[in-house]
């Protein structure tokens, strides 16, 4: 497992990589939290056209290995499905933008000024690069 800062991006993603996000706001009012949701954006993130890429996001984990879809800690999953190019293989940009407000108040981490986030390859171990991890508000 490497254990990075959000400075240190990019990220080729061939093992799980943990990254401490800094929360521009923290201990927001109920209506603040109705106007706007807390959103966790992974941008940057390249991966080759013909390869089938999956990897999971968790937040605040203590054992990547133990985190399913059913944990409260599980924030979701980025998927690639393999398209075949006319002109050869190239790479493509995206982004992954998953709303976190509600997983922050199931784990109780409301108070905190930065949220780890853990990047769990699935397939395609070192098929993907990731830009970096911010976090951002959306009304």
């Amino acid at each position: 497992m490497k254990r990075l800062n959000s400075q240190q991006f990019p990220i080729k993603l061939d093992k799980a990589v943990r990254v401490t996000v800094p929360r521009p706001k923290k201990s927001r009012s109920r209506s603040e939290k109705a106007k706007e949701e807390e959103i966790l954006l992974i941008h940057g993130i390249e991966v080759n056209r013909e390869a089938f890429v999956k990897f999971d996001v968790i937040i605040n984990d203590k054992d990547e290995t133990v985190i399913r879809p059913i944990h409260s800690e599980f924030a979701g999953s980025f998927v690639h499905m393999p398209r075949m190019h006319k002109e050869g293989a190239a790479n493509i940009k995206t982004c992954l933008r998953l709303g976190i407000t509600h997983l922050l108040e199931d784990l109780g981490a409301e108070e905190d000024d930065g949220i780890m986030v853990t990047f769990v390859p699935k397939q395609g171990h070192g098929d993907v690069t990731i830009g970096g991890a911010k976090i951002e508000f959306d009304s």
